[in-house]
């Protein structure tokens, strides 16, 4: 069975890198100053006009998503896009260092975030149900996909993108903006050899694991499960989705934990009760009202995400507030302070034994780890026709 499959990757002709290209839609949800900054740094045409940022969810919907689909329609036939066949390999460097992936569609009825079901492109976390809804509302009547999809690869070996460095010919080269490090695109045409190799890693996984393993989603879960909720019978372009494949042994590649940030409750009773729900050989920090506290915390970083997930919901339940999550320490300073709220720091999982934890248990609790910082998140570059 072969899930996943190159060419079909839309670019615009003379990109302007620090135009075109913006940060993953689901980042600084709480810092509409971000978007708001990033809208006077971007002129025509910017994939900003594509996509809908997720920290304006619920004012304007329908009219902003009517904008989104006028513009993809607009670009299409201005003529602004290339098509390439092959795959485009990203180089993204970063205060992290390098990171490299590769573009590919792959085949969603491949995927899926049920464990139980050992399929060979498997999610990683909980997925947050009522983020699903409106990403379907976005996604249904697009003509086009912009990715911020990261899947994973085990490629110990380094068999896969590796062998593609110095190939191919150069796309796109430039500084993106809002501190998002420099980005250059290559377009390699023979994807014969990533083929074998990939499929090799299809074949071993088998007995590695069990069951065949090829993808784990780093990034972008829920546009995952968003477009496989929107695959069409009678639309084969609907069946796939473009993402972005990444080796979890690339150097560049950095595990980083998304924290919580708490509005609208009681503030002393809530810190009262948190501490005894996590309280562990560890340490973690809460951040409130200008000031920073340690608090004992669980030492497994998996185990500290779920007990703390499991503690707020709770909590929210029964006493109302709300519930953010927040990308990078520093911004969680900030956005805790500016929204008079409860910052809680999560640390870091281990990428090194991310498989295997994975294929053994299943899914990690909802919004557990993040692949590097806000700023190092994937961004919108590569587009692909949808209908």
């Amino acid at each position: 069975m072969k899930i996943y499959k190159f060419g079909e990757i839309l670019l615009p002709e003379d990109i302007k890198v620090g135009e075109w290209g913006v940060v993953a839609c689901d980042q600084y949800t709480s810092q509409p100053e971000y978007w708001n900054t990033l809208a006077n740094k971007t002129s025509d045409p910017t994939s900003l006009a594509l996509i809908f940022p997720e920290c304006f969810l619920g004012k304007d919907n329908s009219e902003r998503i009517s904008k989104i689909n006028q513009k993809m329609h607009e670009y299409v036939e201005k003529g602004v896009f290339k098509e390439y066949n092959g795959t485009i390999l990203v180089e993204r460097t970063t205060e992290a260092g390098t990171r490299r992936g590769i573009m590919a569609c792959i085949d969603l009825s491949a995927y899926s975030n049920d464990f139980e079901q050992r399929a060979p492109i498997r999610g990683t976390e909980g997925v947050v149900a009522d983020r699903i809804p409106p990403r379907v509302e976005i996604r249904k009547n697009a003509l086009l996909e912009l990715p911020h999809v990261m899947l994973l690869i085990d490629d110990k070996d380094k068999t896969v993108i590796e062998p593609l460095i110095g190939k191919g010919e150069k796309v796109y080269d430039g500084e993106l903006n809002m501190n998002g490090g420099h980005i250059i695109g290559y377009n390699i045409t023979d994807t014969e050899k990533v083929c074998n190799a990939l499929d090799k890693l299809y074949n071993d996984s088998k007995e590695k694991y069990g069951s065949p393993l090829l993808f784990l989603v780093g990034d972008g879960n829920h546009s995952l499960a968003t477009a496989k909720a929107c695959v069409k019978d009678d639309n084969p372009l609907s069946k796939y989705a473009l993402v972005e494949i990444v080796n979890i042994y690339d150097e560049g590649l950095k595990f980083e934990p998304i924290h919580r940030l708490v509005c609208g409750v009681d503030k002393k009773a809530f810190i009262n009760g948190f501490k005894e729900a996590v309280k562990g050989t560890s340490e973690t920090s809460i951040i409130m009202d200008g000031k920073t506290i340690t608090i004992p915390f669980v030492k497994d970083p998996i185990e500290g995400v779920a007990l703390t997930q499991q503690y707020i919901d709770a909590y929210l339940k029964q006493h109302g507030g709300t519930v953010d999550y927040i990308h990078g320490y520093n911004s969680l300073v900030e956005v805790a302070k500016n929204k008079n709220g409860i910052g809680i720091e999560l640390k870091p999982i281990d990428k090194n034994s991310f498989f295997d934890y994975i294929a053994k248990n299943g899914p990690l609790p909802r919004k557990t780890f993040s692949m590097g910082e806000a700023n190092e998140k994937r961004y919108y570059m590569e587009a692909r026709k949808i209908k």
